[in-house]
């Protein structure tokens, strides 16, 4: 599904980035992925909208408040972002943005898990989400840093309808869950350990798919941002890497391994 139309509800459908310096993340992204820009006026301030072989793939937007997080937000396809907000609070959630319409383009809302992460709820109206996926410069993967496996998987099954299933990673031993929904791959989930720094808290973490992961480490670097995880490689898997921009935001990026032929 390189150029969706639609997502699924339950399924990952957009995201965008919080930061103060609207310039500064032009540069270092459209260096980083070749992303061309198209700024929007809003009633919070300017929008930017990232587009990718002419097609949108991510957002830029400024915060809102002075305690708002710099951060890469991810968003779940809903059909109905009011009820899904309320049954995240039934669940032990807390729902930190009310549902509100974001103009014709959908209604939103932002929640936090029992476990602390954030990510929003999207309930499209003319926008349906990305409009190019698992290509360069554009969003493949979006997994989880959980500390209580079964806490959160009865929550995302609660509120998602998720199906989820733990196994071990070829080459590996660890484990790693992945989320369906329905019959769609949704997300990735991963436990952390004794290993894991113990002040980092559970989060969502976004991937974009690149061309050669080693090259763009390096351009990362070249651009200003750091590398907190150098590329690493799993079977079967791909190449991956852990980023910041230069304003703090942290992401993922992914040479995903070839699909085995049929």
């Amino acid at each position: 599904m390189p150029e969706p139309t639609s997502y699924d509800p339950g399924t990952f459908c957009w995201a965008d980035l919080v930061v103060p310096d609207l310039d500064a993340a032009r540069t270092f992204y459209g260096g980083l992925y070749g992303w061309e820009f198209q700024t929007e006026a809003t009633p919070g301030g300017e929008y930017v909208m990232a587009f990718k072989n002419g097609k949108v793939v991510a957002g830029i937007g400024q915060p809102v408040s002075d305690d708002e997080s710099i951060a890469w937000n991810t968003y779940v396809r809903v059909d109905d972002v009011d009820a899904t907000a309320a049954t995240a609070a039934d669940l032990g959630g807390t729902v930190v943005v009310d549902p509100t319409d974001a103009m014709e383009a959908g209604r939103l809302a932002f929640i936090a898990a029992p476990g602390g992460e954030t990510f929003g709820l999207w309930q499209p109206k003319n926008h349906s989400g990305a409009g190019l996926v698992g290509e360069h410069g554009s969003v493949v993967w979006n997994e989880l840093m959980t500390r209580d496996l079964p806490k959160t998987v009865d929550f995302y099954s609660g509120l998602l309808g998720w199906t989820v299933r733990t196994g071990p990673v070829p080459g590996t031993d660890m484990e790693y869950s992945v989320a369906n929904a329905g019959d769609t791959m949704a997300a990735g989930i991963a436990t952390m350990d004794d290993n894991s720094p113990p002040d980092m808290a559970p989060h969502w973490l976004i991937y974009f798919e690149v061309d050669d992961c080693e090259a763009s480490a390096a351009a990362v670097k070249d651009l200003g941002g750091t590398v907190l995880v150098p590329p690493m490689s799993v079977p079967d898997v791909g190449t991956f890497a852990t980023i910041q921009d230069p304003g703090g935001a942290v992401s993922a990026i992914m040479t995903s391994a070839p699909m085995p032929s049929s």
